[in-house]
């Protein structure tokens, strides 16, 4: 399934590659967080019903351990919806080493989806307990 989406996604970037190239971002710290997005054409975004979005190219280790999948569309960055790229590197390096709340469409799902910039562990919910 993930193949033929991304197999779509290519078309389709084929296909608007003649109106304007499509950017792609990438967040290399934390190096485990690993996500690269990309901007989507104009006729995915109708389809989708988003005026803006940035699909999921790669989800490192933090960001799929965090629920990211490739091929969901990331639209807003801490409750603020995104118009371009640069709102999303703008909010994300204000960001830098806190955490994020990713509103992202999965199909027809919207969710959001924390994530700790800071590269630590999620911290565990399990006390132990000493006597």
């Amino acid at each position: 399934m993930r193949a033929l989406f991304a197999a779509l996604l290519l078309a389709l970037a084929a296909c608007g590659a003649q109106q304007s190239p499509l950017r792609e971002v990438t967040i290399e710290s934390p190096a485990t967080l690993g996500l690269s997005l990309r901007e989507l054409p104009a006729a995915m975004l109708r389809a989708s019903g988003l005026p803006y979005g940035l699909a999921v190219m790669k989800a490192g280790t933090l960001a799929e351990r965090a629920g990211l999948r490739v091929g969901d569309i990331i639209y807003a960055v801490n409750q603020q919806r995104l118009r371009n790229i640069e709102d999303f590197t703008r909010l994300v390096a204000a960001q830098e080493g806190g955490s994020l709340s990713l509103l992202v469409r999965r199909g027809t799902s919207d969710f959001y989806v924390p994530m700790d910039l800071s590269g630590g562990a999620p911290e565990s919910k399990d006390k132990l307990l000493r006597t």
